[in-house]
């Protein structure tokens, strides 16, 4: 009468159901980075932005992160639930109801990416090495982007797991 053990088919399913979150989130991060840096160095080079604190590079910045997360979740969301956590839900209201709060969790890890993603470019463009401008013909402010970004998917891709998983595709 003690804990019970779980059988070897469960351990894998839950192995197998992280890794195909994985590998999905691979994929949607491919998603949101394309977007993301197409709409952000696109934006500095259209409108001759040259810095990353001025009010232009805020907007820009601002619309990027737009962008990408409605990409990155409309992404997420389908193959999430056809693939990853394999939901049988269907009909319109019940995919409704899950993409709404899918939808929610992920304006959630948003503000987290926002906040987490404009605060190590911060910190990295306070610290730069400036005698390390241009050393492979591109700019130090391209490098802590692209760092930064890095940085701040480690916290949004495990707090987007464990809202899918505890609020929308959640097992009855």
């Amino acid at each position: 009468m003690g804990r019970e053990k779980k059988q070897p088919a469960e351990r894998i399913g839950l192995g197998g159901e992280i890794f195909r979150y994985l590998i999905f989130g691979v994929l949607t991060t491919v998603v949101s980075m394309g977007s993301n840096f197409g709409v952000l160095w696109g934006g500095k080079l259209l409108f001759g932005i040259e810095d990353t604190v001025s009010a232009a590079y805020f907007a820009v910045f601002t619309a990027s992160k737009i962008i990408s997360w409605v990409c990155a979740v409309l992404f997420a969301f389908f193959t999430n639930k056809k693939w990853v956590f394999r939901d049988k839900v269907a009909g319109g209201a019940g995919v409704m109801r899950q993409l709404l709060v899918f939808s929610g969790g992920r304006l959630i890890t948003l503000g987290l990416d926002y906040v987490l993603n404009i605060s190590f470019l911060w910190i990295m463009t306070a610290l730069s090495l400036t005698f390390l401008e241009g050393l492979f013909g591109f700019s130090l402010e391209s490098i802590n982007e692209l760092i930064a970004w890095l940085a701040t998917q480690f916290f949004v891709v495990a707090a987007n797991y464990f809202l899918s998983k505890w609020l929308v595709f959640r097992k009855k």
